[in-house]
């Protein structure tokens, strides 16, 4: 036994005694003596315990560190990718502000050509009434022409027949000198008529050279005409082209039936253009054949524009968005438009004409205005913060109708739209795409 200041400990070489020996350890204070024996198997708990507990006190620091750093570099990368989707979303929003130009630069050719192509159409009408009438003064000279040439004909037959008698009298009074007053007075007036018919027979030529000029004067001025009139027509045939290839595509694009929608602006719109069937019927030249065809093209263009301006074709907001849910399933449930994030009160636009059919508070939209464009198709404006027209307004495409909001049943601000074919929702990008390069 081995005694130190109070503490006494008894050791024991036995067995596990002998790594582990027994270990009694005496504590005195002011209540007195008491002693704590630890055997072998006690300290090799307490030993086991301490150094799993240093175990686990490094593994903890160990994991602590080790999480520190993974969220420091989890914080990095979420840093980066937020950066990269901001660079991203100010890319494309760059983009769409290059396209929305391109978009109105394109809009605006085809407006001109479609004012050229009227101010054409007009042009070339005048032509041809312009060309009509100097057609028609051509013909009036020619006969004019024929006339004096048959006068002078005439003029020059007398003329040779007086010169004949006027021989034949100076012959005879050569046979006769001194012959009678009746021979003087017969060469006298063949005398007086030979120089009327002489003096007839050169006003005749000289208005025959005068009205020579004039038709050839007339004649060019018709061939200059014919060409500035085929010029414009070829203008006009490469305006036609310019117009009707976007708005075909378009159509195409979309999966929309032209020939019923042209049925029905055919319906509402009863005006033809072209020439009637019975001039056509009756044979035309080639330039009226060619005009003819140019005058059907432009009433085809005409009826297209009508039809497409029906069509929800545009995009109802200009400012900047955010496209935050497109059209299909979204947490098992059906979205039946798309969601556009923007601004409170940016301004939305109807994308096609109509007549407003809904302009109030539904449930779940909120404010809603829904536009009626015919043919079935409605297109819906909702979550409005404010609503800018009433049922039964008339609007064209490009109207403002509404302020963008987050009324119903919306968590931000941004505008639900949709389109609907008789009651029947489909995706409204199939439109926005299809106009984008139009409207």
């Amino acid at each position: 036994m081995v005694e130190k200041g109070n503490i006494n400990i008894n050791v024991r070489d036995r067995g596990l005694a002998h790594f582990l020996p027994r270990q009694t350890i005496t504590l005195t204070d002011n209540h007195g003596v008491r002693s704590i024996t630890l055997s072998p198997i006690k300290r090799l708990f307490a030993g086991s315990a301490i150094v799993g507990l240093v175990i686990w006190a490094v593994i903890a620091t160990t994991t602590l560190v080790i999480t520190s750093l993974g969220e420091d570099k989890m914080r990095q990368r979420s840093a980066v990718l937020t950066l990269a989707y901001e660079t991203r979303l100010d890319e494309l929003l760059l983009e769409r502000d290059l396209l929305a130009d391109q978009l109105s630069n394109v809009t605006n050719r085809v407006m001109s050509a479609q004012d050229e192509l009227m101010s054409q159409q007009y042009n070339i009408l005048q032509l041809g009434a312009e060309q009509q009438e100097m057609d028609a003064n051509v013909t009036n000279l020619r006969d004019q022409l024929g006339a004096m040439l048959e006068e002078r004909d005439i003029a020059v037959g007398t003329s040779e027949t007086l010169t004949r008698e006027l021989a034949s009298v100076r012959a005879v009074m050569t046979d006769r000198l001194g012959g009678q007053e009746d021979i003087v007075t017969t060469i006298e007036t063949i005398t007086s008529a030979l120089a009327d018919a002489v003096e007839t027979r050169d006003t005749i030529q000289a208005d025959i050279i005068a009205l020579n000029e004039q038709i050839s004067a007339m004649e060019l001025q018709r061939e200059l005409s014919a060409q500035r009139q085929d010029r414009m027509l070829t203008q006009l045939e490469d305006a036609i082209e310019v117009s009707l290839v976007p708005l075909a595509a378009m159509f195409d694009a979309a999966g929309l039936d032209v020939d019923s929608l042209l049925a029905n602006v055919q319906q509402n719109f009863s005006g033809t253009g072209g020439l009637s069937a019975e001039m056509v019927a009756a044979g035309l030249s080639p330039r009226d054949q060619r005009i003819d065809q140019i005058l059907r093209d432009l009433d085809h263009v005409a009826m297209m524009n009508i039809a497409a301006s029906k069509m929800p074709l545009a995009m109802p907001v200009r400012t900047a968005f955010r496209f935050t849910s497109g059209f299909g399933p979204r947490g098992g449930r059906m979205h039946k438009g798309v969601d556009l994030a923007g601004g409170r009160g940016d301004p939305i636009y109807t994308s096609g004409d109509g007549v407003v059919s809904f302009a109030g508070v539904q449930s779940g939209f909120g404010n809603l205005v829904v536009v009626n464009h015919g043919n079935g198709y409605e297109t819906y404006y909702a979550h409005l913060n404010r609503i800018r027209t009433t049922v039964g307004t008339r609007v064209a495409r490009g109207d403002r109708i509404a302020d963008m909001g987050n009324t119903g049943r919306s968590t931000g601000v941004h505008l639900h739209y949709e389109i609907r074919v008789d009651g029947v929702s489909i995706n409204p990008m199939t439109f926005i795409k299809a106009g984008r390069n139009v409207y």
